[in-house]
């Protein structure tokens, strides 16, 4: 098991047994929307949901161009 994921499981377990979550974050140096976080994706998902996840966007909503023209673009620049 990585570090990071046994030390998020230290502060999940530490909050289970005291349910003080300003005294955990205090403990930990770590802030109560942080322990939030890790505390919901364990409770949900277990010691799997104390992996990072990546924070890339699935979509981008600034998209100006559509697939189609896309490939037209393409095609173009190559002739």
């Amino acid at each position: 098991m990585k570090r990071e994921i046994k030390q998020r499981l230290q502060w999940v377990r530490l909050y289970e047994e005291t349910e003080d979550a300003g005294f955990v974050c205090r403990r930990c140096g770590i802030s109560r929307p942080t322990l939030r976080k890790w505390w919901r994706r364990y409770k949900s998902l277990g010691i799997e949901g104390l992996q990072s996840q990546s924070r890339r966007p699935h979509r981008s909503p600034n998209s100006k161009i559509g697939k189609n023209e896309e490939k037209l673009i393409l095609k173009l620049r190559r002739t």
